[in-house]
């Protein structure tokens, strides 16, 4: 049985123009792209999506960071109930300078704040996360979904 996760390719990387390469990257990792959308986060949408880390010092700069241009969050599947730590796996350290060789941080990250891409760190928050930009009829009927 499949599941999923979400990712956000960020502004850092849409920006540099490496949104294709890091979802090709994605793909040769075993996820399947099942939705996807570039927005642009509005502050109370960027506030929403990150209040987990509400209070922490690095909030405020996460938020103007995911606010500062277009994004895509992505719908990704893959074979098997492991999507989201093989994801997590896939993207590497959070500091690029700490990732493993071959991960999408390490090859497309600029630094720990802008580090290329977002991934959800649980099966919960991936299903919190998928809903926040997709809606239910959006994803029903697609690849089984």
């Amino acid at each position: 049985m499949p599941s999923q996760t979400l990712g956000i390719v960020k502004p850092d990387a849409v920006a540099a123009g490496r949104t294709g390469a890091i979802l090709a990257h994605l793909e040769r990792a075993g996820f399947a792209v099942r939705a996807c959308r570039l927005v642009r986060l509005t502050r109370p949408q960027a506030e929403a999506f990150y209040a987990v880390h509400r209070g922490r010092p690095f909030y405020p700069e996460l938020v103007d960071f995911m606010t500062s241009g277009p994004c895509l969050p992505v719908v990704l599947e893959r074979e098997g109930a492991d999507a989201v730590p093989v994801m997590r796996d896939t993207i590497g350290a959070t500091d690029p300078a700490e990732a493993a060789a071959g991960t999408i941080r390490k090859l497309y990250a600029e630094s720990k704040g802008r580090n290329a891409i977002h991934a959800s760190d649980s099966d919960d928050n991936a299903a919190r996360e998928v809903g926040f930009f997709f809606g239910e009829g959006e994803l029903a009927g697609l690849w089984g979904a």
